[in-house]
């Protein structure tokens, strides 16, 4: 990560990638390489505070945790967030201009967060990209809302307002929680499940609006609710000091249904409650969402299928986007990471998280810049409020790896396709994409 961040924020952007900095940007989901998408629509005028700027890079900035608790979370989100970075920067810029990455590491300490967000706005950032965890995003997102800034967030729920109107250039690049729980009952319906019983992570508010979004769409397409368990961080550490046959017990009427459907946070506890369904000899059929994503721990789940994911990618070199085979494939050869000659003087490797797994929904990193660099294509500004604007009005607009829309009452991504991952006989392999229907 530090030699990524590096050459991120040195690369030159007026030469294109060697061989030495990995493999050049790979097609687009579109057809066009990132170099033709950076290239401005021809009936597109420069304005006095847009974004033709000659040479002037533009100053974006990224508050994220090396450090704490949220570090596993944000790596690799920050790590696919700079390698789009360089992508940018490789093929032109943007309107001509370089992206200047600013790094600010929160440590996962809420004032820290706000520290730092306190100084990225006073160096003329443009934009904000923050931690996905809106309790430890919150200091980040009130300090640009007084300065009237924009700020993306990669994943994780759709921001709330933190005051009446904080909300307003605030987006998230990750698929919502009712989202997901939509189209998590819309696969078991057409895979002709009937009833389902639910495992709900209830001290993480985005399961419970997941499981809750599950029930209500279930029903509507015919499906019958039935047995459900409320689950914390509390009970599963409790499950070692009451025993296996209380933990037997306990679960023993998730076996009377076709299928568990797992609804639990990324960073929770839903890969270890998937473990101890396994252990007390329950072998079901296990639905989960993002948070049972992961190519380290999956290494282990071999004998303990089937389980099935919806994600937002595959990390398996079989998704649709080529951007994200190419950006999955970089992470295992060092491609793009490589640090220049003389790069990295003003970056401490100490203070940068590294990224030691691949993980389908670090890709809203690289999207999340991306609807910043779109709107930036679309209006020639630089200006919070004109890209905010604009962003509520996207439309199936071609991001990194796939299209999306926002609107005015929605700020978190919309229509874009997730992935339906099946792990089952020691394989793991991309079956279907699904887009959530709307309510």
């Amino acid at each position: 990560m530090a030699a990524l961040l590096a050459a991120t924020c040195a690369s030159d952007p007026s030469e294109p990638a060697t061989a030495d900095a990995g493999t050049p940007p790979a097609e687009a989901a579109t057809g066009g390489t990132p170099a033709e998408a950076a290239t401005p629509p021809d009936e597109v005028d420069a304005r006095d505070d847009g974004a033709d700027g000659g040479s002037e890079p533009v100053r974006i900035g990224v508050i994220m945790a090396a450090g704490g608790r949220l570090a596993p979370h944000d790596g690799p989100v920050l790590d696919s967030l700079a390698y789009a970075v360089r992508q940018v920067n490789s093929s032109g810029g943007v309107r001509g201009r370089p992206l200047e990455l600013l790094f600010e590491d929160s440590d996962s300490e809420l004032n820290t967060a706000y520290g730092a967000a306190r100084r990225l706005i006073d160096r003329g950032v443009t934009v904000l990209f923050t931690s996905c965890d809106p309790y430890f995003n919150r200091p980040v997102r009130e300090v640009a809302h007084g300065a009237g800034a924009l700020v993306v967030v990669p994943c994780g729920p759709e921001p709330l307002p933190t005051v009446a109107t904080g909300r307003a250039r605030v987006f998230s690049a990750g698929t919502s929680a009712q989202s997901y729980g939509r189209v998590l009952a819309e696969y078991a319906v057409d895979a002709g499940i009937g009833s389902a019983a639910t495992l709900v992570e209830v001290d993480k508010p985005e399961a419970v609006e997941m499981c809750d979004s599950f029930d209500r769409r279930f029903t509507e397409l015919g499906g019958s609710r039935g047995f459900t368990l409320s689950f914390d961080r509390f009970w599963i550490a409790a499950q070692p000091v009451v025993g296996a046959q209380a933990t037997a017990r306990a679960l023993e009427r998730v076996a009377d249904y076709p299928i568990v459907v797992l609804c639990a946070a990324v960073g929770g506890r839903g890969v270890q409650m998937f473990e101890l369904l396994r252990s007390v000899g329950i072998g079901t059929e296990v639905l989960a969402p993002a948070a049972l994503d992961g190519v380290a721990w999956q290494r282990g789940i071999f004998g303990l299928e089937p389980l099935t994911v919806i994600t937002e990618a595959s990390t398996f070199g079989d998704d649709p986007s080529a951007q994200v085979n190419a950006y999955f494939a970089s992470i295992i050869t060092g491609d793009l990471r490589r640090e220049p000659e003389g790069a990295g003087q003003d970056v401490d490797p100490r203070g940068l998280a590294e990224v030691e797994d691949r993980v389908g929904w670090a890709v809203t990193g690289a999207e999340a810049l991306w609807i910043f660099i779109r709107a930036v294509q679309r209006t020639a500004s630089l200006d919070a409020a004109v890209l905010a604007a604009d962003i509520e009005q996207f439309e199936d607009v071609e991001l990194w790896m796939d299209a999306a829309s926002f609107g005015p009452a929605t700020h978190a991504v919309s229509g874009r396709a997730l992935r339906v991952i099946r792990h089952d006989g020691g394989a793991s392999r991309l079956v279907q994409l699904r887009v959530p229907t709307e309510p």
